[in-house]
């Protein structure tokens, strides 16, 4: 839609009832993982990072291990997919492999094979588009840390700010975000911010889509910005309740407006007009 490839390349897929393509992923993973390619393995019907398979460079699994895990990846299931919207659900069954992005924290090649599936996970921007304009973008794993602006600046939330909407039970127990994924945020926003939010408005626009999330992995020097994935509002600020009520109230409005269902300015909308 935009003109150029905007994710990672996929190595090899396949879905799970096709025994031609299963066959050449087999061989994939094993070419792969023999080079020492840092690789990562996923469903492509799954989410959550679920039965995700992540294989660094240094991978201590024999050929008929590796395509033991290809095979589980082809039919995996997880309790928590159910709650996910049917569109996900309606996904064929089936893996693909994908070159490993740099990882939050540690490049990929500084991780052992012990470490936890949080480690590998890429810093990853959640950009909202309502209406083909950005709105902003939280951090997949620090959605109650920050908030960017639409104009790339970033909004620090402290416990003080987060007691304003969270049971003062929860306050203590957010996770911080490591200074050294906090500067990898704010380098790539200062190099890349008007490239990302002017790809993800075009993306939406280009379809016509009123409201659109894109997920952005950063970081990675070789790579640099990639999109994740293409998916709806969901989860975006579901956690801050404050900017949630916004966004909520913002494409609302735009809807009945749109709909002659609505006279109320938009300073009335922002400012919780007795209409809502």
């Amino acid at each position: 839609f935009v003109g150029e490839r905007l994710h990672l390349p996929i190595l090899a897929h396949a879905c799970a009832h096709d025994s031609v393509a299963v066959a050449s992923l087999h061989s994939s993973v094993v070419r792969h993982v023999a080079a020492k390619d840092p690789v990562v393995l996923k469903p492509r019907h799954g989410s959550n990072s679920k039965h995700v398979h992540l294989w660094p460079q240094l991978v201590n699994l024999s050929p008929a291990e590796l395509c033991d895990c290809v095979n589980k990846c082809l039919h995996a299931y997880d309790e928590s997919w159910r709650k996910e919207s049917w569109n996900q659900n309606a996904v064929p069954h089936g893996a693909l492999l994908q070159p490993m992005y740099r990882a939050m924290e540690l490049g990929s090649e500084e991780v052992t094979m012990e470490a936890s599936t949080l480690q590998f996970r890429p810093l990853e921007l959640k950009v909202q588009v309502l209406f083909g304009e950005v709105v902003a973008g939280t951090l997949n794993t620090h959605s109650q840390v920050l908030w960017v602006t639409r104009d790339g600046c970033v909004q620090l939330w402290d416990e003080t700010a987060r007691a304003k909407w969270m049971p003062k039970s929860r306050v203590s127990r957010v996770g911080s975000l490591p200074r050294r994924a906090l500067d990898v945020l704010l380098s790539s926003l200062r190099v890349h911010w008007s490239r990302i939010r002017c790809l993800s408005e075009r993306l939406a626009r280009s379809v016509g889509l009123d409201e659109l999330r894109v997920d952005w992995l950063l970081g990675d020097e070789c790579w640099g910005p990639v999109v994740g994935e293409l998916t709806y509002m969901g989860t975006f600020a579901l956690a801050v309740r404050p900017m949630s009520l916004r966004l909520a109230r913002a494409f609302a409005a735009s809807h009945l407006r749109r709909v002659g269902q609505l006279n109320a300015s938009v300073d009335e909308v922002g400012g919780h007009s007795n209409q809502w």
